[in-house]
């Protein structure tokens, strides 16, 4: 099974850096569907992506705005977090996501309180990534995510992790959309880290 649902055009639209087109798409799809966590993640990802990617200046798309798709990513993420945190996969993508890059999912003022919100969701994105594990143990993404960022004395669950991850990963992310490159390249480089 996909990680992340097959949305067709979603490659071709990134590859002609039409980011906005892409996340006008998914949140489109989102909108018209919202309990629909498949399309949620979709959006949730390429925004975060579309972030990440903006602050590399890897982007260059006359139509995008930072704080819009940071609107939308702190809109869906609060979404998720009233209706889906029982869902392990929306736990381990939003999770993972706010633990590496905190300060996307909440809007800064310039003050010294930013410390405490980005350190509060730092811990909540951790949090939510170990959940995310713990309430589907077969999700070998989630625990080779939520293993490997933790300092874990059970070395062998990790291990055990990441074989299935090898085992799995071209069926997880058959596509080419540039979340699934990014995950697949995440992965592997967990693959490769020697314990």
């Amino acid at each position: 099974m996909r990680y992340f649902m097959d949305v067709g055009v979603l490659a071709d639209l990134e590859n002609q850096g039409q980011w906005e087109a892409a996340r006008a798409l998914l949140y489109k799809m989102w909108v018209n569907d919202k309990m629909n966590s498949e399309k949620l993640i979709r959006l949730l990802s390429e925004c975060w992506h579309i972030l990440l990617e903006l602050e590399r200046n890897e982007i260059i798309d006359p139509d995008i705005s930072y704080s819009a798709v940071q609107g939308v990513l702190i809109e869906i993420v609060e979404f998720g977090m009233e209706n889906l945190m029982n869902d392990s996969r929306f736990l381990c993508v939003a999770g993972y996501m706010i633990s590496l890059f905190p300060y996307y999912f909440y809007i800064s003022d310039g003050n010294t309180e930013n410390d405490n919100q980005y350190t509060a969701w730092e811990q909540k994105g951790i949090d939510m990534l170990r959940r995310s594990a713990e309430i589907n143990p077969s999700d070998s993404v989630a625990r080779v995510l939520s293993l490997g960022s933790i300092n874990s004395s059970d070395k062998s669950l990790y291990e055990k992790a990441k074989k299935a991850v090898e085992v799995e990963i071209n069926y997880l992310f058959p596509g080419d959309t540039a979340i699934e490159l990014y995950f697949k390249n995440i992965l592997n480089m967990h693959l490769s880290r020697f314990e």
